[in-house]
């Protein structure tokens, strides 16, 4: 009954959520980038509990053949993301399995009263060692009118994925599936005495009577410890296990802070001993547990800010564009961070001309292909060579010599004037006058720049400096 209740509040808060909010393609990517941005935030663990139910799969026949219809089990849950593929999930759940086979045809009466101890609920090792000697102990028999009652508890660690490399991540609703291994205990026992003490005797056409031949039914009251049996003959067998947990389900999105889990978790033990049973079939010959089950996780520990900045992206879906694309690149004009882009230029996922050597030019302006890293390009996509650069940088062509003129000042104080004249080479410099006009040109003092990175000048660093600044005095 809790199980269902639960299923049906999930549902209905589900679809009131989607009702109210539909979130379109662009719109997700938004919240997902945000979403990856905390991702490697500090720890921030989500805690989960649920309801659902156990079945079993074994030598025992579970009850119930349904996983929807089984022994009621509660589970308790702690994750934190890894990444947006995987999470990390500690879990526990705590039931009951059980199950009951009568077969009349293999069976015969086998009077167990004097072997079991009442206060403890054990049997006497000694009286079914006894009855072994004396033939009266029939194993066959004895798996023919099983019944069992095991409380389980189960705790573990699983890493859970969610499909976001190969589907496409919409909510609410995302489906995944886990793997992990966990510690497995059980404590199987079994009603094989009514309530007046007297063993059950199973007659041959299916009904149950005392050792009187009268009537009767199971008080389903699982007084006896059927380890202590020891039915093989082989000991006491251990009440503890490793197990594989195998979960897959689907998570819904009810709020920012609440995801509803609807999953089911096959529990693979290592042991054939659940029903205390053991010759199962199949690839996995030991007992199987199946918990098919229903929970709410809670994101009590995200700060404001971040559930804040959620709801600041939600806002923007109503400016998000519908899959508008002007330049016909394949980005969207919302994603696209270079919009205007020439036809049939090849672009990256943000709409950007593809740079394959990262100087700065894109492949389909760039007449230089794999320019070294590192490399000052011109607009085309060329390596610029020292000189070229040199003379980006002073640029003395923005007034050509022949554009310059020589204007007086006139002085109002003193009335002088006073002529700014061109000032003789000096003596040092004259080797870079090669036309032997009086003037520095910038072709000359680029000559000079040039022999002193190939080390054919006479000038020093210092006499450079020096000639440029007469450069651009005189």
């Amino acid at each position: 009954m809790r199980f269902w209740v639960v299923v049906i509040l999930c549902f209905t808060l589900g679809l009131t959520v989607r009702a109210q909010q539909e979130i379109d393609d662009d719109y997700l990517s938004i919240l997902l980038a945000e979403e990856e941005e905390h991702s490697s935030a500090a720890l921030k663990p989500v805690i989960g509990f649920g309801v659902g139910n156990f079945s079993f799969y074994g030598d025992v026949t579970d009850y119930f053949k349904s996983p929807i219809n089984g022994l009621t089990s509660y589970r308790f849950q702690i994750s934190r993301n890894i990444n947006k593929y995987f999470d990390i999930e500690f879990h526990g759940t705590l039931g009951k399995v059980g199950g009951s086979v009568y077969n009349a045809e293999n069976t015969r009466t086998i009077d167990f009263s004097s072997c079991i101890d009442k206060a403890s609920g054990k049997f006497s090792a000694e009286q079914i060692e006894l009855y072994r000697k004396m033939g009266r102990f029939d194993v066959e028999s004895m798996k023919a009118v099983a019944n069992f009652r095991s409380q389980l508890f189960i705790g573990g660690v699983s890493v859970v994925y969610n499909f976001n490399h190969i589907l496409e991540r919409k909510r609410p609703i995302h489906p995944y599936v886990s793997l992990g291994v966990e510690f497995f205990q059980f404590a199987s026992k079994g009603d094989m005495l009514n309530s007046s003490g007297e063993p059950y005797n199973y007659w041959y056409d299916g009904t149950i009577r005392n050792a009187a031949g009268e009537l009767i039914v199971r008080d389903y009251d699982y007084e006896t410890d059927l380890r202590s049996l020891n039915l093989y003959g082989d000991g006491e067998y251990s009440k503890t296990s490793v197990a594989v947990p195998i979960d897959l389900g689907l998570n819904i999105t009810v709020s920012d802070r609440v995801t509803c889990r609807f999953g089911s978790v096959a529990h693979l033990p290592f042991t054939d001993y659940v029903d205390n049973v053991k010759g199962g079939k199949g690839i996995w010959k030991n007992d199987i547990v199946l918990n098919t089950y229903v929970s709410l996780a809670f994101d009590l520990f995200s700060s404001d800010d971040e559930i804040a900045a959620v709801e600041n992206f939600r806002n923007l879906k109503f400016t998000v564009t519908d899959h508008q694309d002007e330049d016909g690149d394949g980005v969207d004009d919302f994603n696209d961070e270079c919009p205007g882009t020439p036809k049939d230029v090849k672009v990256n996922q943000v709409g950007c001309p593809v740079d394959s050597d990262k100087d700065g030019v894109p492949d389909y302006l760039d007449k230089e292909e794999d320019t070294p890293f590192g490399s000052i390009v011109n607009t085309n996509g060329i390596r610029m060579t020292d000189a070229q650069i040199i003379t980006l940088i002073y640029n003395p062509d923005a007034v050509g010599h022949n554009e310059t003129r020589v204007y007086s000042a006139t002085s109002e104080a003193s009335g002088a004037t006073e002529s700014t004249k061109p000032k003789g080479i000096p003596d040092k410099f004259k080797s870079v006058d090669k036309n032997m006009d009086n003037y520095i040109s910038h072709e000359e003092l680029q000559q000079a720049i040039d022999l002193i990175f190939e080390g054919e000048s006479n000038l020093t660093p210092a006499d450079i400096n020096e000639l440029q600044d007469f450069f651009f005095e005189q």
